[in-house]
């Protein structure tokens, strides 16, 4: 039922409240959805602003004024202890400010957004250790790391801001990392999966294990890199892509590598394509097209997969479980391993971009020569 008109001045009152006259004096009342009455008082500004409040509270159709104060209350409430929800946004705001590469604002937004579900309707003090310890261990390892770093960071972010007093997710333990399961190629088995591949994955082998770049580099090398007079081949790696100053290697191609690269350049859909990897799709749709960097190029996931299906077509890893069996990107790794017993090691750590030696010997790990141990009397 429609309320009754309004006393001409009592019509900028806001709905759902009434005046009653007592001895001369106005008192101001709100009446809740139950028919029930509560007094606001007799002080008429006092009374608006909770008459406004309890219609946003309510969600009794509030009106402009009603919704622009709800916007201000909101802020207030934000000032004081927010909920994990508005953290999250101003959180986002400031990794914008930051430098990373597109995958790495993907993984952000996606992490965040994993909160934001979980604990987004929380005061950002009411979130606890048993809250983040009980996400992080329901994560694998590698994910359970790259979580408790974020998850640190934002709760660095809001002791800075003054909505916590302890950094929750700094109390967790660390992670246990698994011993890497997955083994190594040998030169042996990867040319028994080259042999049955096909061609477009072959160069792909070839190409991965003779520049030793990674997946995501060798997805993006096109040819215009390529300076066949000079013998040079001009990579950017993705990962200083970024970089204020980013790093270029120009690698003076040794003979396994010019051959890799002629053999993407002469290739049929050499021309129909920049990128020096690349195939022809048995169907094309308008997602997969706006997927990738162009119709004939591959993508990091499609080279993971089509060496996967070879590999386990050879058969030279049936002994090994799945887990173990070494992947596309493993290429590097013996890569690295020819090239620096060919070549030297600064070659090597220079055409894999590694800074100092560390990375080198990680990526080494499992091809070391098994020699035995001598044991004499003397």
């Amino acid at each position: 039922m429609a309320p009754r008109p309004r006393e001409i001045g009592n019509r900028d009152l806001p709905p759902y409240v009434e005046v009653n006259t007592k001895n001369g004096t106005k008192y101001y009342r709100y009446v809740m959805p139950d028919g029930t009455r509560h007094s606001l008082g007799k002080d008429k500004a006092q009374a608006v602003e909770a008459a406004l409040t309890l219609n946003v509270t309510l969600e009794r159709n509030p009106d402009i004024v009603a919704k622009i104060l709800a916007k201000k209350i909101t802020a207030k409430q934000a000032n004081l202890i927010p909920p994990i929800s508005y953290v999250i946004e101003q959180y986002e705001l400031r990794l914008q400010q930051k430098t990373y590469a597109d995958s790495s604002r993907e993984n952000h937004r996606q992490m965040l957004n994993n909160y934001l579900q979980r604990w987004g309707n929380k005061l950002a003090n009411e979130l606890t250790v048993l809250d983040v310890a009980e996400f992080l261990n329901s994560k694998s390892a590698h994910s359970y790391i790259k979580h408790r770093i974020m998850l640190i960071d934002l709760c660095t972010f809001m002791t800075h801001q003054g909505w916590i007093t302890d950094n929750v997710a700094a109390k967790t333990m660390e992670a246990i990392v698994p011993k890497k399961q997955r083994q190594r190629h040998t030169l042996e088995a990867l040319m028994k999966i080259r042999e049955i591949s096909p061609d477009y994955l072959q160069r792909a082998i070839d190409l991965a294990l003779h520049s030793i770049q990674r997946r995501a580099d060798l997805a993006k090398m096109v040819r215009t890199m390529i300076n066949i007079p000079a013998n040079t081949l001009t990579v950017l790696q993705e990962k200083s892509r970024n970089y204020a100053n980013p790093i270029y290697i120009e690698i003076d191609m040794h003979p396994e590598l010019l051959d890799a690269v002629m053999s993407c350049l002469i290739s049929p859909l050499a021309f129909s394509c920049p990128y020096l990897l690349h195939y022809r799709p048995q169907k094309m749709t308008e997602q997969i097209r706006q997927a990738k960097l162009h119709h004939f190029a591959m993508t990091e996931d499609f080279l993971t997969r089509e060496f996967g299906k070879y590999r386990n077509l050879a058969g030279v890893y049936d002994h090994l479980t799945v887990s173990q069996r070494p992947s596309f990107h493993d290429i590097r790794a013996l890569g690295i391993k020819i090239i620096t017993e060919k070549y030297s090691k600064e070659y090597a750590m220079a055409l894999a971009g590694h800074a100092d030696e560390r990375m080198w010997k990680h990526y080494l790990e499992g091809h070391e020569e098994r020699k035995p141990v001598k044991v004499s009397f003397r």
